[in-house]
């Protein structure tokens, strides 16, 4: 073999060796300043420990129907930018009103965010069924601008159900009697309105109410064999009046009797009594009546000398 062939494939591994070891140095090299550049700075640390907000998780395990309390909440501090939207910061921001129950509408892990979509009340969500009183049930009336008290009933009022339907006999053609079905019923919503502050007049076409399981069970049987109308009471008027049917005949006699009512002269009537001598005189003005006991004028002596 020739002297130079020999220097030549020396020369060209002395090379190659080289080369492979200048691009390992220069590829360890590059690796150390990617990790260099990417590690988080000790002033970049110390800002972002500082950036947190407060935030309410749950304490423990709760399921749907459970009242919400603050013994079963507490507060720690959130990352500022991971503060998920819908959360709370403090507990005054979900016990807004201690006049109204907090119950929790979906199940909730320990340690989970609460959100304001989990939970009923004034912080919370607007549910309906959250608002039922204990033992109530809430059912709704079909109703219309003038079953509905051309929509001046609002969420919070109470009102009367009066019942209309046919009689179960009829003999001289169609009668409708009517009757107070409900009293004093609570009003928890006006078509999907549920805002106990709403004022303006809105017409209706359900309006749902607070009653009991019997009261329930009476309202939709009415409805299927009559029609309901509803009345709206005086704001605190709790009194329950006597019930009476009233038939559509009757409408006419009514009428009568409330244009004779009242009476503007005075009125004296005598009424036979059990004694021969004594009788009883009535003495009517205007709405007010009297009973005085006389002697009968054919039995007194002195009007008999006159």
């Amino acid at each position: 073999m020739r002297l130079n062939t020999l220097v030549t494939l020396g020369a060209s591994a002395a090379f190659g060796l080289m080369a492979v070891l200048l691009a390992r140095g220069w590829i360890n090299e590059a690796i150390e300043d990617e990790f260099r550049d990417n590690r988080p700075k000790a002033d970049f640390i110390m800002k972002n420990a500082d950036a947190t907000l407060p935030i309410v998780i749950a304490a423990n395990d709760l399921s749907f129907g459970d009242e919400l309390t603050a013994e079963v909440l507490r507060i720690v501090n959130y990352p500022k930018d991971a503060v998920p939207v819908g959360s709370y910061s403090s507990l005054d921001e979900i016990f807004t009103d201690t006049s109204k129950r907090t119950v929790v509408l979906s199940q909730m892990r320990l340690n989970e965010p609460l959100m304001n979509y989990k939970i009923s009340g004034p912080g919370g969500k607007g549910s309906l069924s959250a608002r039922i009183s204990d033992g109530y049930r809430a059912a709704a009336i079909r109703v219309d601008d003038v079953t509905g008290v051309a929509g001046f009933i609002v969420p919070g009022d109470f009102v009367d159900v009066i019942y209309t339907r046919d009689p179960e006999t009829r003999r001289n053609g169609t009668e409708l009697i009517s009757d107070i079905l409900l009293q004093n019923i609570k009003v928890l919503g006006i078509d999907q309105n549920q805002n106990e502050n709403s004022s303006a007049a809105d017409i209706a076409r359900t309006v749902t109410v607070e009653v009991s399981n019997d009261d329930a069970q009476r309202l939709h049987l009415a409805l299927d064999t009559g029609k309901l109308s509803l009345t709206l009471r005086a704001a605190g008027e709790q009194t329950l009046d006597p019930v009476q049917t009233v038939k559509s005949s009757q409408l006419g006699k009514m009428s009568a009797i409330a244009k004779k009512a009242p009476i503007r002269r005075a009125a004296v009537t005598a009424q036979k009594s059990e004694s021969s001598n004594i009788a009883q005189v009535t003495i009517i003005r205007g709405d007010i009546r009297d009973e005085v006991t006389v002697l009968r004028e054919s039995d007194s002596p002195s009007l008999a000398g006159g």
